[in-house]
């Protein structure tokens, strides 16, 4: 009887899964025009191939053309006058299935890398919240903020110290205490879990 060596399958590759939905959500109350359109334009040039966009207005006059001008497919929401933590909060009533939300300060101008790299970071590292480094809008070498961490007694302690230049010594992933407000992506799920922001902010 003839032998024959074992005959090697390789097994199927799996298609790499599709990159799980982020939405931006940007509060807004009557912004100069020339910060939203800078942040709107922003958002469009992200490299991150699943990533929506919902704009929560609070002020008097409607964002809605200058959004869809660069953004057709945002969605505006006008709320009213409003604070930050309800407005942001609306999130959860109008929309479904996202894993991440981009919580963005409409004063802020992401690099076109920006949620790319935060998601990357989050499911890494499995985190809940994940915020990136900020530079000054007339200087990018210089830092504004890294995050923050405590002391013992609770009092907190920025990582960036006034005036300080980026060489480069905060990029990375680190833990920290909090991280600033004006670009944080958070895990849907665990938005969902504590309630969304306190509206009292």
């Amino acid at each position: 009887m003839r032998r024959y060596p074992p005959r090697v399958v390789e097994p199927e590759a799996k298609p790499p899964a599709p990159p799980r939905p982020v939405v931006a959500v940007v509060v807004t109350h009557d912004p100069p025009a020339e910060r939203l359109d800078r942040l709107v334009s922003a958002l469009a040039a992200q490299t991150y191939p699943n990533l929506e966009v919902l704009v929560v207005d609070t002020g008097s006059e409607d964002p809605s053309d200058r959004v869809h001008a660069v953004l057709p497919r945002a969605r505006v929401e006008r709320v009213g006058d409003t604070g930050y933590g309800a407005a942001a909060n609306t999130v959860l009533d109008l929309v479904a299935g996202a894993a991440f939300y981009l919580f963005c300060h409409d004063d802020v101008a992401p690099d076109r890398g920006a949620v790319a790299a935060l998601v990357e970071a989050a499911e890494r590292w499995d985190a809940d919240v994940v915020g990136p480094k900020l530079v000054a809008e007339d200087d990018d070498h210089r830092l504004l903020q890294f995050g923050v961490t405590v002391d013992k007694l609770g009092v907190s302690l920025p990582f960036v110290e006034r005036r300080e230049l980026d060489q480069g010594q905060h990029d990375g992933l680190r833990d920290v205490f909090a991280v600033p407000g004006a670009c944080t992506l958070v895990r849907a799920t665990a938005f969902a879990e504590v309630g969304g922001f306190d509206e009292a902010i």
